[in-house]
């Protein structure tokens, strides 16, 4: 039996102490043993049931995978939309001059008048107005023609590629006799100063934009044929 031991010459019925201590030990040992084993079967029965909802879940929501790939759909479709719409921003800034061309437009007006026989008396740059992402630049001018032709210099500004604007506009008789008038007013251009870097950055994007947008035009060509 355990915690007893006989010993030789001397009373049978002695009990061991020492071995009556560590069977409270194997006692203690083996009950912690049993509260062992039921918190591994309990951990087992939990995370099954844990694995079981989780493919419920993924098979509801129809699969992880399947939710990712229509998320980079969206992801693909959005960037697009935002190519298209910073086009549509670099088309916009294109109309509006850079520094370098409102200067190559302002010795340009001569080459309109000339043909025209308009006399340029004044053409002369005044102060800009800055705003929000694009400043005006102005011009100052005084032109001695008839009538007719100032008209058709006007209309020759027009055509450029360029966002102008005439304001400040007056019109007077040169002289009492004569056929002639004097045209003073302001040419309002609109200037982008950042314009060619702003190009250059996006060359890329402008070229494949560009090549959309005549594909676009020869369906559009070939259905109405």
């Amino acid at each position: 039996m355990f915690g007893t031991k006989k010993k030789a010459n001397s009373n049978e019925n002695i009990i061991d102490e020492t071995i009556a201590d560590k069977s409270k030990f194997v006692t203690v040992g083996f009950g912690a043993f049993l509260v062992s084993i039921l918190l591994f079967v309990f951990l087992e029965i939990y995370t099954s049931v844990k694995i079981s909802t989780q493919n419920a879940t993924l098979e509801k929501d129809g699969g992880v995978e399947e939710k990712s790939r229509e998320m980079l759909m969206q992801i693909a479709l959005k960037g697009k939309d935002v190519n298209d719409l910073e086009y549509k921003y670099i088309k916009e800034i294109m109309q509006f001059m850079s520094p370098t061309e409102f200067q190559e437009f302002k010795n340009s007006i001569s080459t309109f008048a000339n043909p025209l026989n308009v006399q340029i008396n004044s053409l002369n740059e005044i102060k800009s107005k800055k705003l929000d992402i694009y400043e005006i630049y102005a011009i100052e001018y005084e032109f001695l023609s008839k009538y007719e032709n100032f008209i058709k210099l006007k209309i020759k500004l027009s055509e450029i590629n360029f966002k102008i604007n005439l304001v400040e506009e007056t019109i007077k008789r040169y002289s009492p006799k004569s056929d002639k008038i004097l045209a003073n007013g302001v040419i309002h251009a609109y200037v982008f100063k950042d314009k060619d870097n702003l190009l250059k950055k996006n060359e890329k994007l402008i070229e494949q934009q560009k090549i959309i947008e005549e594909k676009e035009a020869e369906k559009k060509a070939s259905s109405k044929n």
